[in-house]
Protein backbone atom coordinates (compact mmCIF):
# COMPACT_ATOMS: atom_id res chain seq x y z
CA UNK A 1 0.00 0.00 0.00
CA UNK A 2 1.03 3.58 -0.65
CA UNK A 3 0.93 6.38 0.91
CA UNK A 4 0.77 10.05 -0.93
CA UNK A 5 1.25 13.23 1.12
CA UNK A 6 0.43 16.72 -0.52
CA UNK A 7 0.44 20.15 0.38
CA UNK A 8 -0.13 23.28 -1.73
CA UNK A 9 2.41 25.88 -0.05
CA UNK A 10 3.39 30.01 0.26
CA UNK A 11 6.00 31.32 1.90
CA UNK A 12 6.24 28.21 4.83
CA UNK A 13 9.35 28.19 5.29
CA UNK A 14 8.11 29.29 9.44
CA UNK A 15 6.10 25.75 8.81
CA UNK A 16 7.09 23.88 6.56
CA UNK A 17 10.00 21.99 8.24
CA UNK A 18 8.13 21.17 11.32
CA UNK A 19 4.93 19.16 9.29
CA UNK A 20 7.21 17.74 7.06
CA UNK A 21 9.50 16.06 10.09
CA UNK A 22 6.06 14.28 11.04
CA UNK A 23 5.74 12.51 7.98
CA UNK A 24 8.54 11.92 6.35
CA UNK A 25 8.58 8.82 8.34
CA UNK A 26 5.69 6.83 6.95
CA UNK A 27 5.51 8.59 3.30
CA UNK A 28 5.94 6.77 -0.04
CA UNK A 29 5.63 10.26 -1.82
CA UNK A 30 5.72 13.96 -0.78
CA UNK A 31 3.88 16.48 -3.86
CA UNK A 32 4.28 20.36 -3.00
CA UNK A 33 2.72 22.73 -4.90
CA UNK A 34 4.11 25.73 -4.76
CA UNK A 35 1.65 29.00 -5.51
CA UNK A 36 4.22 31.48 -5.47
CA UNK A 37 6.38 31.86 -2.52
CA UNK A 38 9.46 34.25 -2.50
CA UNK A 39 10.72 32.34 0.79
CA UNK A 40 12.85 29.14 0.93
CA UNK A 41 9.50 26.74 0.80
CA UNK A 42 10.38 25.42 -2.09
CA UNK A 43 13.89 24.14 -1.43
CA UNK A 44 12.84 22.85 2.59
CA UNK A 45 10.60 20.44 0.63
CA UNK A 46 12.75 19.45 -2.12
CA UNK A 47 15.61 18.92 0.54
CA UNK A 48 12.64 16.65 2.25
CA UNK A 49 12.36 14.69 -0.88
CA UNK A 50 9.31 16.05 -2.59
CA UNK A 51 8.68 16.16 -6.00
CA UNK A 52 7.66 20.13 -5.89
CA UNK A 53 5.46 21.55 -8.39
CA UNK A 54 4.75 25.33 -9.79
CA UNK A 55 1.21 26.27 -9.75
CA UNK A 56 -0.07 29.92 -10.76
CA UNK A 57 -2.28 30.87 -7.95
CA UNK A 58 -6.29 31.21 -9.66
CA UNK A 59 -8.05 32.08 -5.85
CA UNK A 60 -9.15 29.04 -5.72
CA UNK A 61 -8.07 26.30 -3.10
CA UNK A 62 -10.41 23.75 -5.05
CA UNK A 63 -8.36 23.92 -7.97
CA UNK A 64 -5.01 24.25 -6.25
CA UNK A 65 -5.80 20.80 -4.49
CA UNK A 66 -7.24 19.60 -7.75
CA UNK A 67 -4.20 19.92 -9.39
CA UNK A 68 -1.50 18.60 -6.64
CA UNK A 69 -4.06 15.48 -6.18
CA UNK A 70 -3.56 14.48 -10.11
CA UNK A 71 -0.09 14.42 -9.65
CA UNK A 72 -0.25 11.56 -6.59
CA UNK A 73 -0.13 7.81 -7.10
CA UNK A 74 -0.50 6.45 -4.09
CA UNK A 75 -3.41 4.36 -2.53
CA UNK A 76 -4.56 6.34 0.17
CA UNK A 77 -3.64 10.45 -0.30
CA UNK A 78 -3.37 12.45 2.91
CA UNK A 79 -3.51 16.32 1.99
CA UNK A 80 -2.48 18.77 4.93
CA UNK A 81 -1.65 22.27 5.46
CA UNK A 82 1.63 23.36 6.14
CA UNK A 83 0.85 24.21 10.13
CA UNK A 84 -0.39 20.64 10.72
CA UNK A 85 1.01 17.87 11.60
CA UNK A 86 0.77 14.01 12.82
CA UNK A 87 1.00 13.65 16.54
CA UNK A 88 1.66 10.43 16.19
CA UNK A 89 3.78 10.00 12.91
CA UNK A 90 5.10 6.53 14.25
CA UNK A 91 1.55 5.33 14.10
CA UNK A 92 0.22 6.75 10.94
CA UNK A 93 1.17 3.93 8.75
CA UNK A 94 -0.44 1.20 10.81
CA UNK A 95 -3.18 3.05 11.18
CA UNK A 96 -3.53 3.76 7.90
CA UNK A 97 -3.08 -0.21 6.56
CA UNK A 98 -6.14 -1.16 9.37
CA UNK A 99 -8.64 1.40 7.79
CA UNK A 100 -7.45 0.03 4.28
CA UNK A 101 -8.35 -3.64 5.40
CA UNK A 102 -10.83 -3.21 7.85
CA UNK A 103 -13.11 -0.67 6.09
CA UNK A 104 -12.59 -0.98 2.32
CA UNK A 105 -15.81 0.91 1.34
CA UNK A 106 -14.68 4.17 3.04
CA UNK A 107 -13.88 6.97 0.50
CA UNK A 108 -12.51 9.47 3.28
CA UNK A 109 -11.69 9.72 6.78
CA UNK A 110 -11.95 12.19 9.39
CA UNK A 111 -9.32 13.11 11.56
CA UNK A 112 -9.05 14.48 15.33
CA UNK A 113 -7.31 18.43 14.88
CA UNK A 114 -6.07 19.45 17.71
CA UNK A 115 -6.09 23.51 17.57
CA UNK A 116 -2.75 25.08 19.42
CA UNK A 117 -2.08 28.93 19.43
CA UNK A 118 1.51 29.60 18.47
CA UNK A 119 1.74 32.52 20.05
CA UNK A 120 0.69 31.24 23.24
CA UNK A 121 3.16 28.78 23.93
CA UNK A 122 1.02 26.60 21.92
CA UNK A 123 -1.85 26.52 24.38
CA UNK A 124 -4.80 24.17 23.07
CA UNK A 125 -7.47 26.73 22.24
CA UNK A 126 -10.12 23.80 20.64
CA UNK A 127 -10.45 20.87 18.94
CA UNK A 128 -12.08 20.07 15.78
CA UNK A 129 -12.58 17.16 12.93
CA UNK A 130 -11.21 17.44 9.22
CA UNK A 131 -11.53 15.80 6.33
CA UNK A 132 -7.51 15.12 5.46
CA UNK A 133 -7.22 11.23 4.64
CA UNK A 134 -8.87 9.78 1.69
CA UNK A 135 -8.84 6.86 -1.14
CA UNK A 136 -6.89 8.28 -4.67
CA UNK A 137 -9.88 8.00 -7.37
CA UNK A 138 -10.94 9.62 -10.27
CA UNK A 139 -14.22 9.64 -8.59
CA UNK A 140 -13.33 12.12 -5.59
CA UNK A 141 -12.06 15.78 -6.14
CA UNK A 142 -12.18 18.69 -4.15
CA UNK A 143 -14.80 21.61 -4.09
CA UNK A 144 -14.85 25.15 -2.72
CA UNK A 145 -13.02 28.02 -3.97
CA UNK A 146 -12.52 28.02 0.43
CA UNK A 147 -13.54 25.98 2.80
CA UNK A 148 -12.55 23.45 0.11
CA UNK A 149 -13.12 19.72 0.83
CA UNK A 150 -13.32 16.30 -0.76
CA UNK A 151 -16.61 15.47 -2.07
CA UNK A 152 -17.44 12.05 -4.86
CA UNK A 153 -18.72 13.36 -7.87
CA UNK A 154 -20.52 10.59 -8.62
CA UNK A 155 -22.81 9.79 -5.33
CA UNK A 156 -22.71 10.12 -1.57
CA UNK A 157 -19.04 10.22 0.24
CA UNK A 158 -18.59 7.36 2.51
CA UNK A 159 -17.45 8.59 5.51
CA UNK A 160 -15.55 7.41 8.53
CA UNK A 161 -13.41 9.03 11.50
CA UNK A 162 -9.98 7.74 12.46
CA UNK A 163 -9.22 6.80 16.25
CA UNK A 164 -6.35 8.80 18.24
CA UNK A 165 -3.28 7.53 15.69
CA UNK A 166 -4.44 9.92 12.94
CA UNK A 167 -4.57 12.86 15.28
CA UNK A 168 -3.14 16.11 13.63
CA UNK A 169 -2.20 19.63 15.59
CA UNK A 170 -3.13 22.74 13.52
CA UNK A 171 -1.58 26.48 14.61
CA UNK A 172 -3.27 27.88 11.85
CA UNK A 173 -5.68 29.91 14.08
CA UNK A 174 -2.76 31.09 16.34
CA UNK A 175 -4.19 34.61 17.29
CA UNK A 176 -1.07 36.16 15.68
CA UNK A 177 -2.39 35.79 12.14
CA UNK A 178 -5.98 34.87 12.46
CA UNK A 179 -7.25 38.06 11.11
CA UNK A 180 -5.62 38.30 8.13
CA UNK A 181 -6.52 34.35 7.27
CA UNK A 182 -10.29 35.72 7.73
CA UNK A 183 -9.94 38.51 5.52
CA UNK A 184 -8.27 36.51 2.95
CA UNK A 185 -11.08 33.71 3.18
CA UNK A 186 -13.97 36.41 3.52
CA UNK A 187 -12.82 38.04 -0.06
CA UNK A 188 -12.93 34.60 -2.10
CA UNK A 189 -15.64 33.92 -0.53
CA UNK A 190 -17.20 37.14 -2.14
CA UNK A 191 -15.46 36.77 -5.02
CA UNK A 192 -16.98 33.94 -5.78
CA UNK A 193 -20.56 34.96 -4.74
CA UNK A 194 -19.71 37.35 -7.41
CA UNK A 195 -19.72 34.57 -10.25
CA UNK A 196 -22.40 32.29 -9.11
CA UNK A 197 -24.76 34.07 -6.54
CA UNK A 198 -24.90 33.58 -3.00
CA UNK A 199 -26.21 30.13 -2.13
CA UNK A 200 -26.20 27.69 1.38
CA UNK A 201 -22.99 26.88 0.15
CA UNK A 202 -21.19 29.82 1.12
CA UNK A 203 -23.22 30.09 4.55
CA UNK A 204 -20.83 27.98 6.93
CA UNK A 205 -17.47 30.21 6.00
CA UNK A 206 -19.30 33.54 5.39
CA UNK A 207 -20.35 33.09 9.47
CA UNK A 208 -16.87 32.17 10.25
CA UNK A 209 -15.55 34.91 8.46
CA UNK A 210 -17.75 37.78 9.98
CA UNK A 211 -17.46 35.66 13.62
CA UNK A 212 -13.30 36.34 13.48
CA UNK A 213 -13.77 40.26 12.21
CA UNK A 214 -16.00 40.55 15.54
CA UNK A 215 -18.86 41.48 13.19
CA UNK A 216 -21.53 39.41 15.71
CA UNK A 217 -24.51 40.61 13.90
CA UNK A 218 -23.90 39.16 10.47
CA UNK A 219 -22.09 36.24 11.83
CA UNK A 220 -25.12 35.25 13.71
CA UNK A 221 -27.19 35.65 9.91
CA UNK A 222 -25.17 33.12 8.58
CA UNK A 223 -24.88 30.70 11.57
CA UNK A 224 -28.42 30.76 11.58
CA UNK A 225 -28.91 30.40 8.03
CA UNK A 226 -26.27 27.55 7.66
CA UNK A 227 -28.26 25.35 10.82
CA UNK A 228 -31.74 25.81 8.37
CA UNK A 229 -30.38 25.81 5.16
CA UNK A 230 -30.47 21.50 3.87
CA UNK A 231 -26.56 21.54 2.79
CA UNK A 232 -24.54 18.72 3.89
CA UNK A 233 -21.85 20.86 5.74
CA UNK A 234 -19.76 17.43 6.64
CA UNK A 235 -19.11 17.71 10.30
CA UNK A 236 -19.34 21.26 10.65
CA UNK A 237 -23.25 21.44 12.17
CA UNK A 238 -22.06 21.70 15.58
CA UNK A 239 -19.80 24.70 14.84
CA UNK A 240 -22.36 26.61 13.54
CA UNK A 241 -24.51 26.22 16.83
CA UNK A 242 -21.44 27.48 18.65
CA UNK A 243 -20.70 30.29 16.20
CA UNK A 244 -24.67 31.04 16.43
CA UNK A 245 -24.68 31.16 20.04
CA UNK A 246 -21.10 32.88 20.77
CA UNK A 247 -22.45 35.52 18.73
CA UNK A 248 -25.78 36.13 20.72
CA UNK A 249 -23.72 36.22 23.29
CA UNK A 250 -21.56 39.05 22.37
CA UNK A 251 -24.70 40.87 21.23
CA UNK A 252 -26.46 40.65 24.65
CA UNK A 253 -28.67 38.60 23.34
CA UNK A 254 -32.25 37.56 24.14
CA UNK A 255 -31.73 34.83 27.29
CA UNK A 256 -34.52 32.87 26.30
CA UNK A 257 -33.67 32.80 22.58
CA UNK A 258 -30.44 31.73 23.26
CA UNK A 259 -31.53 28.94 25.72
CA UNK A 260 -33.75 27.76 22.61
CA UNK A 261 -30.78 27.45 20.34
CA UNK A 262 -29.07 25.02 22.94
CA UNK A 263 -31.46 23.45 23.65
CA UNK A 264 -31.91 22.56 19.71
CA UNK A 265 -27.98 21.82 20.01
CA UNK A 266 -28.40 19.51 22.46
CA UNK A 267 -31.22 17.75 21.30
CA UNK A 268 -28.86 16.74 17.93
CA UNK A 269 -26.01 16.47 19.23
CA UNK A 270 -26.66 14.45 22.69
CA UNK A 271 -23.63 13.20 23.56
CA UNK A 272 -21.52 16.23 23.27
CA UNK A 273 -20.53 18.41 26.30
CA UNK A 274 -20.16 21.61 24.96
CA UNK A 275 -23.90 22.31 24.41
CA UNK A 276 -24.66 21.47 27.97
CA UNK A 277 -22.25 23.82 29.20
CA UNK A 278 -23.49 26.79 26.65
CA UNK A 279 -27.05 25.57 28.62
CA UNK A 280 -25.81 25.99 31.72
CA UNK A 281 -23.74 29.57 31.25
CA UNK A 282 -26.93 30.86 29.66
CA UNK A 283 -28.92 29.80 32.63
CA UNK A 284 -26.70 31.36 35.28
CA UNK A 285 -27.50 34.17 33.30
CA UNK A 286 -31.36 33.67 34.01
CA UNK A 287 -30.99 33.34 37.43
CA UNK A 288 -32.29 29.26 37.18
CA UNK A 289 -29.18 27.82 39.49
CA UNK A 290 -30.31 24.33 40.23
CA UNK A 291 -30.84 23.79 36.39
CA UNK A 292 -27.68 25.24 35.45
CA UNK A 293 -25.90 23.56 37.82
CA UNK A 294 -26.84 20.02 36.40
CA UNK A 295 -26.70 21.26 32.88
CA UNK A 296 -22.71 22.18 33.99
CA UNK A 297 -22.55 18.86 35.55
CA UNK A 298 -23.39 16.70 32.48
CA UNK A 299 -21.14 18.78 30.50
CA UNK A 300 -18.31 18.19 33.13
CA UNK A 301 -19.55 13.93 33.20
CA UNK A 302 -18.82 14.15 29.11
CA UNK A 303 -15.38 15.40 29.55
CA UNK A 304 -14.18 13.19 31.76
CA UNK A 305 -15.83 10.26 30.48
CA UNK A 306 -16.42 10.91 26.57
CA UNK A 307 -19.49 9.26 24.46
CA UNK A 308 -19.27 8.39 21.02
CA UNK A 309 -19.95 11.67 19.69
CA UNK A 310 -19.93 11.16 15.84
CA UNK A 311 -17.69 12.87 13.59
CA UNK A 312 -18.99 16.37 14.10
CA UNK A 313 -16.39 18.90 15.17
CA UNK A 314 -15.88 19.67 19.12
CA UNK A 315 -15.09 23.15 20.68
CA UNK A 316 -14.57 21.91 24.27
CA UNK A 317 -11.17 22.50 25.16
CA UNK A 318 -9.35 22.10 28.69
CA UNK A 319 -9.90 25.33 28.69
CA UNK A 320 -12.99 25.38 28.38
CA UNK A 321 -13.26 22.78 30.45
CA UNK A 322 -11.84 25.04 33.00
CA UNK A 323 -13.98 27.34 33.09
CA UNK A 324 -17.09 24.97 33.49
CA UNK A 325 -15.13 23.79 36.54
CA UNK A 326 -15.28 27.29 38.20
CA UNK A 327 -18.55 28.04 37.34
CA UNK A 328 -19.65 24.31 38.88
CA UNK A 329 -17.41 25.80 42.41
CA UNK A 330 -19.14 29.10 42.41
CA UNK A 331 -22.41 27.58 42.09
CA UNK A 332 -21.92 24.93 45.02
CA UNK A 333 -19.95 27.61 47.19
CA UNK A 334 -23.71 29.55 47.10
CA UNK A 335 -25.38 26.52 47.93
CA UNK A 336 -23.40 25.82 50.79
CA UNK A 337 -21.41 22.81 49.42
CA UNK A 338 -18.04 23.92 50.41
CA UNK A 339 -15.88 20.62 49.71
CA UNK A 340 -17.84 20.40 46.66
CA UNK A 341 -16.72 23.87 45.76
CA UNK A 342 -13.48 23.08 46.92
CA UNK A 343 -12.72 19.95 44.26
CA UNK A 344 -14.27 22.10 41.29
CA UNK A 345 -11.57 25.02 42.34
CA UNK A 346 -8.80 22.54 42.07
CA UNK A 347 -10.40 20.82 39.09
CA UNK A 348 -10.75 23.92 37.01
CA UNK A 349 -7.20 24.67 37.90
CA UNK A 350 -5.48 21.49 37.60
CA UNK A 351 -7.17 21.59 33.81
CA UNK A 352 -6.00 24.41 32.81
CA UNK A 353 -3.08 26.46 35.30
CA UNK A 354 -3.00 29.45 33.21
CA UNK A 355 -6.94 30.42 33.84
CA UNK A 356 -6.35 33.53 36.16
CA UNK A 357 -10.33 34.00 36.31
CA UNK A 358 -10.44 30.67 38.01
CA UNK A 359 -7.90 31.12 40.26
CA UNK A 360 -8.89 34.60 40.76
CA UNK A 361 -12.57 32.78 42.07
CA UNK A 362 -10.57 30.33 43.97
CA UNK A 363 -8.48 32.79 46.17
CA UNK A 364 -11.87 34.74 47.06
CA UNK A 365 -13.50 31.13 47.95
CA UNK A 366 -10.48 30.94 50.03
CA UNK A 367 -10.60 34.32 51.84
CA UNK A 368 -14.45 34.01 52.19
CA UNK A 369 -14.11 30.51 54.28
CA UNK A 370 -10.99 31.74 56.04
CA UNK A 371 -13.22 34.80 57.13
CA UNK A 372 -16.58 32.36 58.22
CA UNK A 373 -13.89 30.77 60.42
CA UNK A 374 -12.99 33.44 62.32
CA UNK A 375 -16.18 34.98 62.69
CA UNK A 376 -17.48 31.43 63.88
Amino acid sequence: MKISVCYIVKNEAANLPRSLATVTGFADELIVADTGSEDVSREIAAQAGAKVLDYVWQDDFAAARNFTLDAATGDWIIFLDADEGFLHPAAVRGAVEELDAVRPCLDAVMVEVVEMDADEKHREIGRDRLLRLFRRSPSLRYRGRVHENIARIDGQLRLGFADARLSLYHTGYSSGIIRRKVERNLRLLQKDMAEHGEGPQHYPGLADCYFGLKDYRKALKYAILSLDSPIDTVAARSHSFHTAIESMRQLDWDLAEMLALAERAIAEFPKKPEFYGERGMILCGMGRLKDARVSLQRAAALYEHPEDGGIEAGYYSPRTASVVYARLGELAALAGDTAEAETYFRQALTTDPTNEAARQKYEKFCREGERHEREG
